[in-house]
């Protein structure tokens, strides 16, 4: 092979391997300024464009500048990445529908022992294990009691919890139980897609009124924000990973 066979196998192995780096749409890209480039130069020169501005075409930096242009349209009339916020904020907390771009997780005021009118502060929703029943089934006892939808279609994320917490009990009621605390075992729990993409969505889940005093959907933000307890939010964090 002479000498210029040689360099012109290394040049073509150049471009090639050059080449091989770059998908379509960027060696379009390349190929474009090349070729206005070219017609910049025959401006100058007063050349005639009609043939070469035929060969152009349609630049990627035309079609990024109309994608750009599309977007930003698009965004001024639905108004992604922003939260469409009911008039009533405390209504909206109550709706699936909100925040749809962030992952949302159940918290309620729960009643418990105390009388009729007790309700416990902004927790997880939580039930007493039974003997017998492994703690999924309490989980799905849980769901099934303090939901107020019959047809409520929720997805239990396999078998072992993801977190536990250990509370003790205040001196009189450990004296009162005879326990002296408790372990809360944290599950998570989807709901089906065909409860979440109806368009009375916000409408399809409600809570059983015998148990639950309030009950809202929120954000890992607005669940450190509300729930009281730090060592609890600890051992629920990994409820909100996204």
């Amino acid at each position: 092979m002479s000498e210029i066979e040689e360099r012109f196998q290394k040049l073509q192995k150049q471009e090639e391997e050059e080449k091989s780096l770059l998908c379509n749409y960027e060696l379009k890209t390349k190929q474009d300024l090349k070729m206005v480039a070219r017609r910049e130069q025959l401006l100058r020169e007063g050349k005639e464009l009609s043939e070469l501005d035929e060969e152009i075409g349609v630049t990627n930096a035309q079609k990024e500048d109309d994608w750009s242009k599309a977007a930003a349209d698009l965004d001024q009339k639905f108004k992604f990445g922003a939260n469409v916020l009911a008039e009533n904020a405390a209504e909206n907390l109550k709706s699936v529908d909100r925040a749809l771009e962030r992952k949302l997780v159940l918290i309620v005021k729960q009643k418990m022992g105390g009388g009729a009118e007790y309700s416990s502060p902004w927790i997880l929703p939580q039930m007493k294990h039974r003997e017998g029943e492994t703690l999924r089934q309490t989980a799905e006892r849980c769901i099934g009691e303090l939901s107020g939808s019959a047809d409520l279609s929720v997805d239990i994320s396999g078998n072992a919890p993801f977190g536990v917490f250990t509370h003790r009990y205040p001196k009189p009621i450990a004296q009162k139980t005879g326990a002296s605390g408790a372990k809360i075992f944290f599950y998570t729990a989807n709901l089906a897609p065909s409860t979440t993409t109806t368009s009375s969505s916000s409408e399809s889940f409600s809570v059983n009124p015998e148990d639950v005093s309030d009950f809202q959907w929120v954000t890992r933000e607005e669940f450190w924000s509300t729930v009281p307890g730090t060592d609890y939010k600890k051992a629920a964090r990994f409820g909100f990973l996204e």
